[in-house]
């Protein structure tokens, strides 16, 4: 059998998906030092499994004490990242992690705050969203047809929230989400979309199971989609504006939810699921 050569998961980057790992299967590329880090201290804690990092020189030798056991440092000038990525590579460090197992299926429905995607175009839109969900304290992610989640674009923009949050992809998202809310008494769907019966974001009052659902970028929620829903609200514009971008209204929203949990508790200022 002829040796795998290492430095294969990290060829022409720019529109990169899942890679294929003899020994690891499916893994992902990630870029730059903060993330990076943020992974070595994820694996460190149980998260992914990181194959190997590829850096230059004197980026190698800050990380090298840090690798996780069994992790390959692979050393490569500047110059060379770049052309093994296919672009003008200036972060000086990348690495290659296998994609961990997906959450079980039956943990779902355990939720207290839960964002549903149904469908999304964009892995820049979902990147954001992942990471205005980790960041606002929601406890999982709920994701139809879309963008892979471990696209290169995905992991960049969602700055390490892939590997903080769970995900869980389903083909019928509403079939996954109709058994979310029968699993406990008080659970609510609520649907933002610029619908006529929408109440006004900014009286919203969330319950404390609550699942938030964004349509997709460019035709939002459809009506029988909305059936599935609890109630709709939308959040007013001003300056002649019609609508936000998906990944913007959502974090809004998100906050929203959280500080009307936090403002029904006594505990901690952060929540967790």
């Amino acid at each position: 059998m002829d040796t795998f050569d290492p430095w294969i998961p990290y060829r022409d980057l720019r529109f990169a998906g899942v890679r294929d790992h003899p020994a690891f299967g499916p893994c992902f590329i990630v870029e730059g030092r903060i993330l990076v880090e943020d992974l070595l201290a994820s694996a460190a804690g149980g998260g992914p499994r990181v194959i190997s990092v590829a850096a230059t020189p004197a980026v190698a030798e800050t990380l090298a004490a840090r690798l996780p056991a069994g992790t390959e440092l692979l050393v490569a000038e500047a110059s060379w990242l770049s052309e093994l990525a296919g672009f003008p590579f200036h972060r000086g460090v990348l690495a290659c992690a296998a994609v961990p197992a997906p959450p079980p299926t039956e943990s779902l429905v355990g939720i207290q705050r839960l964002l549903v995607l149904p469908r999304l175009h964009d892995s820049e839109n979902l990147g954001l969203l992942l990471r205005s969900a980790a960041a606002l304290g929601l406890g999982g992610v709920l994701a139809g047809p879309g963008p892979g989640l471990w696209n290169r674009r995905t992991v960049r923009v969602s700055m390490g929230a892939v590997w903080r949050i769970p995900v869980w992809r389903a083909e019928d998202p509403w079939s996954a989400l109709a058994a979310w809310r029968i699993a406990a008494p008080g659970s609510e769907i609520v649907a933002a979309a610029l619908a006529p019966e929408a109440e006004d974001a900014r009286a919203w009052r969330p319950t404390l199971r609550c699942a938030l659902v964004l349509g997709p970028e460019d035709t939002g929620l459809e009506a029988a989609q909305l059936a599935h829903c609890d109630r709709v609200v939308a959040i007013p514009m001003a300056s002649g504006m019609d609508s936000l971008n998906v990944a913007a209204a959502g974090a809004i929203l998100m906050f929203q939810m959280g500080r009307e949990y936090r403002g029904q508790d006594d505990g901690p200022k952060g929540f967790q699921g």
